[in-house]
């Protein structure tokens, strides 16, 4: 993973022997970033003329250096993104011959202005993001927090919707298209028709993201008095820690799972969905499948469906790893269950992505529509 800061025009520099030093009592009980964010708002509010400009580089260049030892902590796709989007902010502000921290509310405001006609509204959302992040782990004031880009950003936003641009979201995978694909490949002797149709029921039933599905274990299912399935689903976007969240899974999906397994011949424990080779057996695996591998298995399903019962994807775009997360918020409420209901069973932290994902079925719900429904 390329460096953070390693080889960026900053108008700031490290010292060999940093001088991090308590300079009040409460200084005693904080941490050396603490001391030194509480130094540079101190050095921030001199000014001009006395400001010890070289201190408050000294100081924005330690914090930076120790937000780089840090971030391996990050999740590897948020690192990877903060990367190449700061990365691209840096290659801007080179060009036009600036430093790119601190950066000040006009060049920001320039930068993103000079990209809103190229790329969508949600994309410029990341991009402030990335800048934000930096300056917030130097102790700087972000740029992006002032009311003047709050205010850029509502109106770029305003005329990209009037524009026609909308969020795209993931093509739905519905319980109709599991009921095909269980149809056609339940009785399979593929060893990765079965894993794919588990795979798919399993991601339908519990409503999990990719890399949560890639995760699973046997380990983390229980069971119900019923027989029915308890998985327990530990770290989740939302979430990173305290209780894990549980999901239920049906006794059919339990069914595939163990019919997948006794064709694999494979022991209880460790990744349930893994690799399976051109041999029809599957090898060693310690890496959970990647977002890639999962997105494969639902493009194949989809071309399935398209085979056997093409009018349920007519006009529908090739599935990924998220559509089945949109169908079962789709097909939940049209069954007459609420948002709120879906939010908790998708585990969203608001309503939101469930307005979001199922504001076709809530068109078709909306009184107007219930009104009028009569109307040939």
């Amino acid at each position: 993973m390329p460096s953070l800061t390693k080889n960026q025009n900053y108008s700031v520099k490290l010292s060999s022997k940093p001088d991090i030093n308590p300079r009040k009592v409460n200084d005693l009980l904080l941490d050396d970033v603490s001391i030194m964010q509480n130094e540079l708002r101190s050095l921030l509010d001199s000014d001009i003329e006395t400001a010890n400009f070289d201190r408050i580089s000294e100081l924005i260049s330690m914090l930076l250096h120790d937000f780089e030892l840090s971030s391996s902590d990050m999740k590897a796709n948020t690192l990877k993104s903060l990367n190449q989007n700061w990365y691209q902010f840096c290659k801007w502000c080179t060009g036009v011959s600036i430093v790119p921290i601190p950066c000040s509310v006009d060049h920001f405001k320039k930068y993103i202005l000079e990209h809103s006609t190229r790329v969508k509204f949600n994309t410029l959302k990341v991009y402030s993001w990335a800048v934000q992040t930096m300056h917030l782990a130097a102790g700087l004031p972000s740029p992006t927090e002032s009311l003047t880009i709050k205010k850029m950003f509502e109106n770029i936003e305003s005329s990209k919707l009037t524009d026609g641009e909308f969020t795209t979201q993931a093509s739905a995978f519905n319980e109709a298209h599991l009921e095909v694909l269980t149809q056609v490949f339940s009785q399979s002797k593929k060893l990765i028709e079965l894993r794919d149709l588990a795979l798919l029921t399993m991601s339908y039933e519990s409503m999990l993201r990719e890399s949560e599905l890639a995760r699973a274990t046997f380990e983390q299912i229980s069971f119900t008095r019923d027989g029915r399935g308890i998985l327990l689903v530990p770290i989740t976007k939302s979430r990173h820690s305290g209780e894990p969240d549980k999901v239920i899974l049906s006794l059919r999906c339990l069914d595939l799972i163990d019919h997948y397994v006794t064709l694999a011949g494979i022991e209880r424990t460790g990744l349930i969905f893994r690799k399976v080779h051109k041999s029809n057996k599957i090898g060693v695996q310690n890496n959970p499948l990647s977002g890639v591998a999962i997105d494969n298995i639902f493009q194949n399903a989809f071309s399935v469906v398209s085979e056997y019962s093409p009018g349920l994807v007519r006009g529908c775009v090739p599935w990924s790893g998220h559509s089945a997360r949109v169908g079962a918020c789709q097909d939940l409420l049209a069954a007459g269950y609420s948002p709120l209901e879906v939010q908790v069973s998708g585990r969203w932290s608001s309503p939101a992505m469930v307005y979001r994902y199922g504001r076709d079925i809530l068109a078709e719900d909306g009184a107007m529509a219930k009104f009028r429904s009569d109307k040939k």
